[in-house]
């Protein structure tokens, strides 16, 4: 092996040294109170299929479900966190996709994300930030959701 092909291999190495866990898609909100992630719902990116022809893939978990079973668990006495009572459009919430034609992974959000919240979300994904797009949609705006 040359000197040449011995520091490319080292350097690769290095690249993924921090990349050892399988990247995840999935769904989050994020709490600016605490400044955490809440609410993840993840799955290993080699295990969500994409279906038919779709450009995406993502986990088939969906923010407003996954809200209500939260707000019955805590009226139910069982939660203790009485955000489940707001809406849960209002909560800064988003998606991972992976994109089928060069496997980039994309945050969905809204216009709320800055760069501090992205490191949050690329550690709890295991993402690449090499291999992460951030897409604002206005689906993922404060206030809006499928009906609004």
């Amino acid at each position: 092996m040359s000197e040449d092909e011995r520091a490319d291999m080292i350097q690769l190495m290095e690249d993924n040294f921090d990349y050892q866990e399988e990247p995840k898609l999935g769904i989050f909100w994020y709490d600016k109170n605490e400044d955490v992630l809440f609410g993840v719902v993840k799955s290993d990116a080699r295990d969500v299929a994409y279906v038919g022809n779709m450009a995406r893939k993502t986990v088939s978990s969906l923010h407003k479900s996954w809200w209500t079973k939260q707000k019955m668990r805590y009226r139910a006495g069982k939660e203790k966190n009485s955000i489940f009572e707001s809406d849960y459009t209002k909560v800064p919430r988003g998606r991972i996709f992976q994109r089928k034609s060069d496997n980039t992974f994309e945050v969905m959000c809204g216009s709320w994300i800055n760069d501090h919240i992205m490191d949050l979300i690329i550690e709890e994904f295991d993402l690449q930030k090499q291999k992460v797009e951030k897409v604002i949609d206005e689906h993922w705006e404060l206030g809006h959701g499928w009906g609004e």
